[in-house]
């Protein structure tokens, strides 16, 4: 499956890590619609991470999102309401953990999806992991990640059944994996049985998905290719590097991932990280980062792009002039 999206023409809206937020959600539907309705955006771009509340489950909307984000999809077209896999999502198709010191993320949704979660699944695992447009941005999740650069063509047809195809084979090749499950227990301190329950809401030993926790494990620990989707996605982009050092980055991650893009990519727009201060960050001259909920600083700061993406954007800065305030 192609992970790359080209988009060559119209208006796009592009929102970013609404993580649950379900006011948020609701404005950028309803400010959508009515762009839509006035020819100002014929698209909508999520760069990832829709799900996963930082509140309580009460104020955790993540499944009511992710639903209504398919229906919009199956009602207006896979080209005009675009999501991109963020590292929020990933971990669903894995059934691999994902916690914020005292805050496991995973366990809830897996326990909402219920009679949706076959539904849920077939969705994020068809999700792109970049669009790249004729104005020359190029827009993913989380950013340029210098582990990534030589991992363009790993990453362009990525394939999430085939991994846990390998790794349902491994696992059956161990035969009676009743022993499988005491060295795990063993070594987590908690029955396998607790855990699965716990982490991937099977219902108990019978459940067809009760192995999947220890094939989360064996991917996570032993498939290379799933350290490069991680790198890919949970890159912490300029931390850690000094500025010039950073911007060198991003160029090289603009001219590996912009290889047969419709048109020179020159700017990397994207999520992931929350901003200092208001909606929006210019990094560099390379990339732009856009908060507009969960990220934003404060939230009621939270920004929007509306981009036409046939009109040339040359450098980050000139992106502040396409945000808007959602709140």
């Amino acid at each position: 499956m192609q992970r790359y999206l080209a988009v060559r023409t119209g208006k796009m809206m592009v929102v970013s890590d609404l993580h649950g937020d379900g006011e948020a959600f609701d404005r950028c539907i309803g400010t959508f619609m009515a762009l839509r309705e006035d020819g100002e955006a014929d698209r909508l771009l999520f760069l990832g991470d829709v799900i996963h509340g930082y509140g309580t489950p009460e104020e955790d909307h993540s499944l009511r999102m992710l639903l209504r984000i398919i229906d919009l999809q199956e009602r207006l077209g896979s080209d005009h309401v675009i999501m991109l896999l963020g590292n929020h999502e990933m971990p669903h198709i894995y059934g691999v953990s994902l916690a914020k010191g005292d805050l496991e993320f995973t366990p809830r949704f897996e326990w909402v999806m219920g009679e949706h979660r076959e539904k849920i699944n077939k969705f994020l695992m068809t999700l792109p992991f970049i669009v790249r447009t004729s104005a020359g941005i190029l827009f993913c999740h989380a950013g340029p990640d210098e582990s990534s650069i030589n991992r363009v063509e790993r990453l362009r047809d990525f394939d999430h059944e085939a991994l846990l195809k390998d790794a349902d084979q491994s696992l059956t090749q161990q035969g009676d994996l009743s022993k499988v499950y005491e060295a795990y227990a063993r070594i987590s301190g908690q029955s396998y049985e607790a855990l699965a329950k716990k982490y991937l809401a099977v219902t108990g030993p019978d459940d067809p998905r009760y192995p999947h926790l220890m094939r989360a494990l064996y991917i996570s620990e032993r498939d290379h290719r799933f350290g490069v989707l991680w790198d890919f996605l949970f890159t912490q982009n300029d931390r850690g590097y000094v500025p010039t050092i950073y911007e060198q980055i991003c160029q090289r991650y603009l001219d590996a991932f912009g290889t047969g893009a419709p048109q020179l990519q020159r700017v990397v727009a994207s999520g992931h990280i929350q901003v200092p201060e208001g909606g929006y960050q210019v990094v560099n001259d390379r990339h732009f980062r856009l908060a507009t909920a969960a990220h934003a600083t404060p939230r009621k700061e939270g920004c929007y792009l509306l981009v036409d993406t046939m009109k040339s954007v040359y450098h980050a800065d000139e992106l502040t002039r396409l945000t808007h305030r959602l709140f």
